[in-house]
């Protein structure tokens, strides 16, 4: 029988398996909270452990913030290098490769390496503005404290046609994107 894991070991372990599933760091702070936001909408169980609030830069998990600095239950096991990219230690490339091993056999862990693989396949190519972008309008809940909503819409064009030439999303949603204002002012409207 499995123990129990403390709530902020299981994050850990979510961060653990999110820098290791692609083997190169994550290219900043912002990129791992919002991977492992979008973790928590894509893997429902995540969600019961990755909690985000409403942030100046979108989604925020401060469990996820204080982890990655001063982690409880892996110590070592992740780092973060000057130009804030976040990546796994030796140490932490042999926890990862443990907990892989530990649950080969589970259809269930081995989906959710899958959706994290995918994850950081994505958004791991966008630039912070990007990354933000498309959680905004996507996520507009996590738009009430931010201060870089207004600045990214004046940007949504060159951030929709950045978006499109990657690959990352279809024709018509860089249709919708490039109106997107019009589309958020109307929402607001709406609301009232």
């Amino acid at each position: 029988m499995q123990k129990e894991l403390d709530e902020l070991e299981v994050i850990e372990r979510y961060l653990i398996l999110l820098l290791g599933v692609v083997d190169r760091p994550i290219p900043s702070r912002e990129h791992l909270q919002k991977e492992l936001f979008i973790l928590s909408k894509a893997y429902p169980k995540a969600s019961k452990f990755l909690k985000f609030e409403r942030h100046y830069k979108g989604p925020f998990s401060s469990d996820v913030s204080e982890l990655i600095e001063n982690p409880s239950y892996h110590v070592g096991a992740f780092s973060i290098d000057r130009s804030g990219r976040c990546f796994l230690t030796e140490e932490g490339r042999r926890i990862y490769e443990k907990i892989v091993q530990e649950n080969h056999g589970n259809t269930r862990f081995r989906e959710l390496l899958a959706v994290m693989r995918t994850i950081r396949e994505l958004y791991d190519r966008l630039s912070k503005d990007e990354l933000l972008f498309l959680i905004y309008t996507s996520y507009p809940e996590y738009r009430e404290k931010s201060i870089f909503f207004e600045k990214l819409l004046s940007k949504r064009a060159s951030l929709a046609e950045s978006l499109l030439k990657k690959g990352l999303i279809t024709e018509k949603r860089f249709e919708e994107l490039k109106r997107f204002e019009e589309l958020a002012s109307y929402d607001d409207s709406s609301k009232q």
